[in-house]
């Protein structure tokens, strides 16, 4: 009988490959590759094709549904003719208002389940950020909806910003980032005399640069890609966020697939641009925070 040794030597991890086994597992990357960004590729090429065109070479599927078969803009000049802008520095706005303000809720939460001990620290913790994790958003939409009515707040920014600053899932990863601080830097620095906000603000939050971008990434995109909850409390033309816009394209009798296409490219550039320098502080913190009990 082979051990578990023998088995894992068998399979070839870890070790070098012939070069049998890499062309292989080029050829299967290669595969996946193609499989995901072929889509991609007619989307683009769809959203500067006219509307009566952009299923013209997808069925069956020809490599000419790559490329436009008539080149036009028309997809992209309706969309701004019909305040696109305005949903793009509308959905900017909120998710820099909420990176910031939230910014401070959640870390300022995360430090203080990292560091004090209180009474129901950990009955809190648990019943209120994690079990939050198991309750879909849109379970909530009803009673959040209501509370806002109450508050007079339809079709204002602060329905958009303040159900958005207390995040259960950034609030753990600050937790378990904060517990990975020693304590000795911050006992060293209460015996000198620091308050606990001198800590928080000029030791704690220096040394967690990755946890702070991931969390900016995360609150900022969860407001990028929120659709319910604006449509639902700020259906106003003026308050209507990007992802809201795009469905706009979707007509009662007739779905302007050029334009949502056309959209969708626009609204993917910015996580696209913020994913990809910050990429490895995302990993990092999630690496070092989220797998810590």
């Amino acid at each position: 009988m082979r051990g578990p040794e023998t088995f894992i030597q068998s399979l070839n991890l870890g070790g070098r490959r012939s070069p049998a086994e890499t062309l292989l597992v080029y050829a299967l990357h290669i595969v996946v590759a193609v499989v995901f960004i072929l889509p991609l590729l007619w989307a683009i090429a769809a959203s500067f094709s006219p509307n009566e065109e952009v299923f013209k070479y997808a069925y069956p599927f020809s490599w000419r549904a790559l490329l436009p078969s008539n080149f036009t803009l028309a997809a992209y000049e309706n969309l701004f003719a019909r305040d696109f802008g305005v949903a793009l520095s509308n959905t900017f706005v909120l998710g820099m208002v909420v990176v910031i303000a939230g910014g401070v809720v959640n870390s300022m939460a995360g430090f203080a389940f990292a560091r004090f001990n209180f009474r129901g620290k950990r009955l809190l913790f648990v019943g209120i950020i994690l079990i939050t994790f198991l309750i879909p958003i849109d379970l909530t939409a009803i009673p959040r909806f209501i509370l806002i009515s109450e508050l007079k707040w339809i079709n204002t920014w602060p329905a958009l910003i303040v159900p958005g600053l207390a995040n259960s899932l950034v609030i753990f990863l600050f937790r378990q980032f904060f517990e990975e601080i020693p304590q000795d830097l911050i006992d060293a620095a209460r015996v000198d005399g620091a308050s606990w906000l001198s800590v928080f603000y000029r030791i704690v939050l220096p040394l967690s640069r990755p946890v702070l971008i991931t969390a900016a990434l995360l609150m900022f995109l969860t407001q990028w890609d929120s659709f319910f909850w604006p449509l639902l409390v700020a259906p106003h033309p003026a308050l209507r966020v990007v992802q809201v816009e795009i469905a706009i394209s979707i007509g009662e009798y007739q779905t302007l697939w050029n334009e949502l296409l056309a959209g969708s490219m626009l609204a993917a550039i910015v996580p696209i641009l913020l994913l990809l320098p910050f990429q490895r502080y995302y990993i990092q913190a999630i690496t070092s925070s989220g797998l810590k009990d």
